[in-house]
């Protein structure tokens, strides 16, 4: 019998065998319970940060503004919509935003125009 063939059958009778079910069962619960909560917080940052964008860009399509991202506010970044060179709302929000000192005198080439809208996906074998 050659090696692969050994290790295949070895394999296929650990598979098998219900002390090696319930070892793996409780090592893959153990990881879940160690990776989820990391898992969802890294969801939830990403999740938030595409809310932020949404709206940041979708309020200055509304006013014809423009949009900065990534304007450090109180050592975090935000999306910022800007309107005749001055801040009109931050993404998360910001109390006082005009009066913040970071955005005194902030580098207008940092806002840029928000991107067009985009006309919605058609899907495959849909029509109409």
């Amino acid at each position: 019998m050659s090696a692969a063939r050994s290790i295949t059958a070895a394999a296929k009778a650990a598979a098998q065998n219900k002390t090696v079910q319930a070892l793996a069962a409780s090592a893959g619960a153990a990881a879940a319970k160690k990776v989820g909560p990391m898992v969802q917080e890294r969801y939830g940052t990403w999740r938030d940060r595409r809310v932020d964008r949404d709206r940041a860009i979708k309020l200055a399509r509304q006013m014809g503004g423009r949009v900065s991202e990534d304007t450090i506010i109180a050592g975090r970044p935000h999306f910022v919509v800007w309107k005749d060179g001055r801040p009109v709302q931050a993404f998360p929000a910001v109390e006082d935003l005009a009066e913040r000192p970071e955005l005194v005198g902030f580098d207008a080439q940092l806002a840029t125009e928000p991107p067009p809208v985009r006309p919605p996906r058609r899907l495959p074998g849909r029509h109409g």
